[in-house]
């Protein structure tokens, strides 16, 4: 009769563990369990182990390292990440390094410390609707978003040490919040700019931060191609031209804005956003 009581004992073991654990340390953990060893890499963080990515260019010349940055709360793999990028970036000659970003639980911000009911699951791409960009709210508290900038900044720079591995250029592409963050952190000189990097629908669910983003196109050292597409959520839309206004009056000479037309970025549309990157790094020459 004990026998039961153990099985249920291990089960509900099993699912404090699991509850433990954060949605980026799952996502390591899938990497993990679906790839053979020598295609990805753990890193630290601080002191906090992330799992990458890595694949080898399978051109003849590699132009350098790319380093693909997921969206708050994507895995690695999926339609909705940039994966589906890796295999053309690869055949053009870049080695890629493929990142979730790390995960924070963004809540309305408020004196009251307690989740809405619902919302505990929910990643800030999701509850970003819910808020309008015009609406002077935020789904992101100060001590939130400076701890994410923060567990962001680890992770760049223990991705930086790879680049030794491939010489030649290093080039960021990365999505949604991420990119945001990253625009941020590159333009206040807190991470080493790339050679080139890549936004791809950038947005903060936050109205100030979201219209600071302008201001980080401005100040970004690094030449910019600004991608977004007509079924990106409103925050994305609404700083566009605000984004594009900004680097045209810096002058900024290899920053373009293209918008991916058709079907969601999400819809068999990584061919299309490829040949979009792949074009303009050709135009300026690399």
């Amino acid at each position: 009769m004990k026998l039961p009581y153990l099985l249920i004992f291990a089960l509900l073991s099993s699912y404090a563990s699991a509850q433990q654990l954060d949605r980026q340390a799952m996502h390591s953990e899938d990497v993990q369990h679906s790839l053979p060893a020598h295609q990805y890499q753990s890193l630290l963080a601080g002191e906090t182990e992330f799992t990458v990515v890595v694949n080898d260019s399978t051109a003849v010349n590699t132009r350098g390292m790319a380093v693909l940055v997921n969206d708050l709360g994507l895995g690695h793999m999926g339609d909705q990440s940039l994966e589906p990028l890796v295999q053309h970036l690869n055949e053009a000659g870049w080695a890629t390094v493929l990142m979730s970003a790390p995960h924070t639980e963004f809540y309305p911000a408020s004196d009251d410390s307690t989740p809405p009911p619902g919302d505990t699951q929910q990643p800030a791409t999701d509850n970003a609707e819910a808020i309008k960009p015009t609406a002077f709210q935020s789904i992101i508290s100060v001590s939130q978003f400076d701890q994410q900038e923060l567990k962001l900044q680890q992770q760049m720079r223990a991705v930086e040490a790879l680049g030794q591995q491939y010489p030649g250029f290093v080039l960021v592409i990365s999505q949604g919040t991420s990119a945001a963050w990253l625009t941020k952190l590159y333009a206040q000189g807190t991470l080493t700019a790339p050679d080139a990097l890549i936004t791809i629908a950038p947005f903060w669910p936050d109205s100030e931060r979201n219209h600071q983003l302008s201001q980080y196109v401005r100040d970004l050292p690094s030449p910019l191609l600004d991608i977004y597409n007509a079924w990106n959520n409103d925050w994305t839309l609404h700083s566009r031209q605000q984004r594009q206004i900004a680097a045209k009056k810096a002058l900024k000479l290899h920053y373009r804005q293209r918008d991916i037309v058709g079907q969601s970025l999400a819809v068999n549309q990584s061919a299309y956003l490829a040949k979009e990157i792949l074009g303009w790094l050709t135009h300026m020459g690399w």
